[in-house]
Parts: structure tokens; C-alpha cells; sequence
């Protein structure tokens, strides 16, 4: 029998053998994960367990922290725990194939490529329908360029995601319904998978929305537009629509492009509220343009503060396709917003996935002024930023967002 691994067979019966002992330990323990369900809960995290992200506290210390082994093997157990009471919930399915992208994604960034290629080929084997594997498995193919002999083989490229910390979530959606369907239609075009057309990115302020979908356009290679509702409106009848349509056409002209309206939800308000009837004609402006963007070579990307002043028939299907949540930033990114923003000024010993962990629902804004505040007390001190003195701010602010305020997002 021809083995479909290849030289990557080691690997691939390692993780084999990593997927039946997980399996098995946890038949072994199944009336524990029963009693103890609201403990041991990888697949629905509450925000009490793993804040307002996917992923728990303790793996985000581990990945910043670069504890590669442990974090790999803890997100390993995640992936291949069969669910328990909730094996069938698509919820569930769905949030351990955003852990699979995660898994791949720390192993490309950690320059393990050879490890992350031999865990597609397993999925594309055990999964034969998965159409982001197989993509995957085409590109890793292509840009290793396993057929030449190693001291001929290109050095690999960059990490996808570089200078973008955390936000492993929205990476992960983003890889699997944005870029691989774009960078490989063939794959999915045998599934029937169309182009995607649209998304709305919505969540509180301060979150780092239009800061991803700009580095979104960068990997995409894309042409980008940004277009917030001040730049479209007009004091003319119609001109607004006539604004909307040039922005279109302009989008086309430049095509592939990606074209990202902020503050959506002043654009195109709900028409089944009291509002101006001008409105109503540019909302159906909007909703025409917006129909097949897709197949002219346009992604329309919205975001919104408040999604549910969205006009609904902008959010069916083959318009904006996908409502994604944007929460406050996760460790990773509370410890990089805190090293840049720390990075010119006198500071010294300072632990950043520490003050990462004491900043839970703090916005990218709110760690700005936070650090712009220790600084201004160091000054007049004639003292470097300490811990110290970041610690006595972070408990004199109080952030905007608490998880209460959060799951209202959520459950909206």
C-alpha cells in the first residue's frame, strides 16, 4: 500500500498517535467531563472562562510567552477532545475548526513548516471534503517546493500575519472564508463554495476593526478603499446615490479590491425605522451595487459599533454574508500595544504578558492613555516607567467594556 504522507509519514503517524491517545483518555474519563462539564468546556467558552476570546487566558500567556511545546500540546488536547455531551453541535465543530487554523497558523509562524504540512495532509486524509485543507495543502506544496532538493528550495516567506499580534480568532476566519477561496478557487469551486462577496466586522470601539482589515488588503494584495459615511454624503437630492455608485465603479475599475466602509450603520440605517425617505433610496443604492460585488473583482467589508442598525436585507446571503464579532484586544495584543506603545519612552523590567493579563477588556486606546498617563507620573518623578507605576494606573482605569457589556454584543 503507497503511504499518502510520503516523506512526512513520521510526523503523520505522530499525530495520529497524538489524535487516538487523546481519544482514548478521554473514553477513559467520560463521567468526569459529564460532571464536570462547566469546567472542562473547550468547545463553549463563557466569558467567566476564557474572557470574550476563543482561546483560554492561560494558552495566550503561553503563545506570547513563546512556550512552544506546551502551548502546541495544550491546544492539541483542545482540537481532539470529541466533545463529550456536545460532540454534534455545529457550534462546537465549528470552533475546533477555528483551533485546527490557529494550530497551523503558530506553526508557520514558529517555522515549522515541515510539522504544519504533515497535520494538512492528516486533515485532508481523515477530512476528505475540508476544501481549506486542501487549499492549504496546495499552497504549503507550492511555496516549499518539496519536488526541489533541499539545497535548492526557496527560503520560506514571511509570516503571513507579521506585525499583527493575537486576533487568532479573526486570522483564522479570515484564512479559511476570505483568503484561501480567494487564492484558490479551483479547490473550492469543486465544492460548489462561491466567491465570497461581503462581511460585517462589528463590535465596541477601539478595537482594532479597521487596523486588521487594512493588513487584511495587504496579504490579499489587494487595492484598498476606505470610505467612511462623511465621504459619501451630500447636501444634493441624489447625491449621496450618485456618490455610492462612484465608489462602485471606482472599486471595479481598480479590481481585485477591497473596500471597507466604516460606521456602516449610518450608511445604510434600517429602513423600517422612521427615517428621511432620501435615506430609503440610497439604502436600495447600496443594497444594488452591493448584490454580486464578488464576481466584478470587489470585497466589501463593513463595520459597525451597532450592528442591529444595519438594514437586514444588507446581511442576507450573497451580500454580507457573515456578521464576525470584534472584541477588545486578547493578551497577545494587550502585551504588543503595551511594547509599542512603551517602546521610545524610559521604561525598564517591565513584564508585558503580565501587564497583558492585569488588563483584561482594555481597548487599544484605553492601553495608550494608560501608558500615556504612567508617563506623564514618571516625568514629573524624573523616573524611568516601571511596573510599579503601570500597575497604580491600571488600577485607577476603569475600561469602557466589562464581560457583561460583551455577551450583550454577543447575544444580540
Amino acid at each position: 500500500m503507497i503511504n499518502p504522507f510520503g516523506v512526512f509519514a513520521p510526523l503523520c503517524q505522530s499525530a495520529v498517535g497524538s489524535r487516538q491517545s487523546a481519544v482514548s483518555s478521554q473514553q477513559s474519563n467520560n463521567s468526569k467531563f459529564k460532571i464536570q462539564n462547566s469546567k472542562f468546556h473547550y468547545m463553549h467558552p463563557t466569558v467567566e472562562q476564557f474572557s470574550v476570546h476563543f482561546l483560554p487566558r492561560r494558552l495566550q500567556s503561553m503563545i506570547y510567552r513563546r512556550q512552544k511545546s506546551a502551548s502546541l500540546k495544550m491546544l492539541n488536547r483542545m482540537i481532539d477532545f470529541g466533545g463529550g455531551l456536545f460532540a454534534d453541535d455545529p457550534k462546537e465543530r465549528e470552533y475546533r475548526r477555528k483551533l485546527w487554523m490557529v494550530r497551523i497558523q503558530l506553526l508557520r509562524e514558529w517555522k515549522m513548516f515541515s510539522e504544519a504540512l504533515a497535520w494538512i495532509c492528516l486533515e485532508c486524509d481523515v477530512n476528505p471534503s475540508n476544501a481549506a485543507a486542501r487549499a492549504l495543502k496546495e499552497q504549503w506544496k507550492d511555496q516549499l517546493n518539496f519536488k526541489e532538493s533541499p539545497a535548492r528550495r526557496p527560503k520560506a516567506k514571511k509570516d503571513l500575519w507579521e506585525g499583527v499580534a493575537g486576533m487568532r480568532d479573526l486570522k483564522a476566519i479570515f484564512e479559511e472564508d476570505i483568503l484561501l477561496p480567494l487564492k484558490h478557487p479551483e479547490t473550492y469551486a469543486l465544492y460548489k463554495i462561491p466567491r465570497p462577496n461581503g462581511f460585517l466586522l462589528y463590535g465596541p470601539p477601539g478595537c482594532g476593526k479597521t487596523f486588521i482589515v487594512h493588513k487584511l488588503a495587504e496579504v490579499l494584495k489587494f487595492n484598498y478603499i476606505y470610505n467612511k459615511p462623511s465621504d459619501l454624503g451630500s447636501v444634493y437630492i441624489h447625491g449621496t446615490q450618485l456618490r455610492i455608485s462612484d465608489m462602485f465603479e471606482r472599486a471595479e475599475q481598480m479590481a481585485p479590491t477591497l473596500l471597507f466602509i466604516d460606521e456602516l450603520d449610518a450608511l445604510i440605517p434600517r429602513r423600517d425605522q422612521n427615517i428621511f425617505q432620501g435615506y430609503k433610496s440610497e439604502v436600495n443604492e447600496f443594497l444594488v451595487q452591493l448584490d454580486n460585488a464578488g464576481k466584478r473583482g470587489i470585497l466589501v467589508i463593513g463595520a459597525t459599533n451597532f450592528p442591529n442598525d444595519v438594514d437586514d436585507a444588507a446581511l442576507r446571503p450573497g451580500r454580507l454574508d457573515k456578521k464576525i464579532f470584534v472584541g477588545p484586544p486578547d493578551l497577545e495584543a494587550r502585551a504588543e500595544a503595551f511594547r509599542i506603545n512603551l517602546a521610545d519612552r524610559p521604561a525598564e523590567n517591565i513584564d508585558f504578558a503580565w501587564v497583558a493579563e492585569e488588563t483584561e477588556y482594555f481597548s487599544f486606546a484605553e492601553i495608550e492613555q494608560l501608558v500615556i498617563d504612567a508617563a506623564r507620573e514618571a516625568a514629573r518623578k524624573g523616573t524611568t516607567i516601571t511596573q510599579g507605576i503601570l500597575l497604580k494606573h491600571i488600577q485607577k482605569m476603569k475600561p469602557a467594556l466589562d464581560g457583561e457589556k460583551i455577551e450583550r454584543y454577543l447575544l444580540d
